[in-house]
């Protein structure tokens, strides 16, 4: 054969080799992109929710308001529209209600973490007023940071350092800080702030975990009854997540993406948490003064701590806080 025969034949069957390798690192790349893209779009709408989340949440913990169901329902569901609606259009689904239906049914359950408890949301199916099958989200009771104490009471956590025992023998509640709660009622086997901590967030983290579990069973029935076929799985590294702040978490797994991938990503998005106004109820020669942590003074007869300035002021105590002067 020619040497020009052989350089012909050559080329011949090389460069459609280089095409098709360069067509396929195209398109791995663009794949990688998009994925990317798109994690980075769930991210940041778990990020909005949870900021929005986190100034509700203010409103409540600043005034000592404390909302019934109803009003908390309508301010899940207030959360819950800010992410979907946002989530569809990062998506470019918000004229598609088909498409949304698909996205929410790869979301098995959401998240949202409150000061003193966080909040599961599900999805149900319900037949709207046309007879089509409509996904409604749905709100679990909140269900409270809670551990059982050796002596059987139950030590109730918060988002910070403050927390409260309820002594199921005297049926009463003791309130405050680690070291307050301590010198007052027994928290073996929490015997240092720093378990304290450390046992506040496997606290979280597993009954967050085993609630997970249930949703995640549930939301399998309804996939089969939508006629789907979707594996689900506990996220990864949820019990390696720190939990401090009030916000939301969401995960969404197998959602196929434009380019043939399929999308599993888990985000925790949150806002700094409203550390409550601690004040010091006190009696004196039947006077009531409300102090600050910062100007007790030694000696005082305390009777209780308070939520905020307005709490301590409807229960008839004068309020004396050296922080605010």
């Amino acid at each position: 054969m020619k040497p020009l025969s052989v350089v012909l034949v050559f080329l011949i069957i090389v460069i459609p080799l280089v095409l098709i390798n360069d067509t396929r690192e195209d398109l791995r790349v663009f794949n990688e992109d998009q994925y990317k893209r798109y994690s980075d779009d769930f991210q940041a709408a778990v990020d909005d929710a949870g900021d929005y989340l986190s100034r509700l949440e203010m409103q409540p913990t600043i005034t000592a308001v404390h909302y019934g169901r109803e009003r908390q329902l309508k301010l899940d569901q207030d959360v819950l529209s800010v992410f979907y609606s946002n989530l569809a259009l990062k998506f470019g689904l918000e004229n598609n209600r088909t498409e949304l239906n698909n996205l929410k049914m790869h979301m098995p359950a959401l998240v949202m973490f409150g000061y003193s408890g966080y909040t599961l949301v599900t999805l149900d199916d319900t037949a709207s007023n046309g007879g089509e099958k409509e996904l409604k989200p749905v709100s679990w009771p909140e269900r409270p940071y809670y551990y059982k104490l050796q002596n059987g009471n139950l030590l109730y956590f918060t988002l910070d350092d403050n927390a409260r025992v309820y002594d199921t023998g005297t049926n009463e509640f003791y309130e405050g800080e680690y070291a307050e709660l301590a010198a007052e009622t027994s928290l073996a086997p929490i015997n240092s702030l720093e378990l304290f901590r450390e046992i506040r967030q496997s606290t979280i983290t597993s009954l967050v975990e085993q609630d997970l579990a249930t949703a995640i069973n549930r939301h399998l029935e309804l996939v089969k009854r939508m006629g789907l076929s979707i594996q689900f799985t506990l996220p990864r590294g949820l019990q390696e997540q720190s939990i401090q702040d009030v916000g939301m978490m969401a995960f969404i797994q197998g959602y196929p993406l434009p380019g043939g991938e399929l999308l599993d990503a888990y985000s925790l998005g949150s806002g700094a948490v409203m550390r409550r106004k601690v004040l010091i109820g006190t009696r004196k020669a039947g006077r009531r003064t409300a102090y600050g942590e910062s100007c007790l003074p030694a000696g005082a007869n305390v009777i209780e701590s308070l939520f905020d300035p307005e709490e301590a002021a409807r229960k008839g105590y004068f309020v004396e806080d050296c922080a605010v002067r």
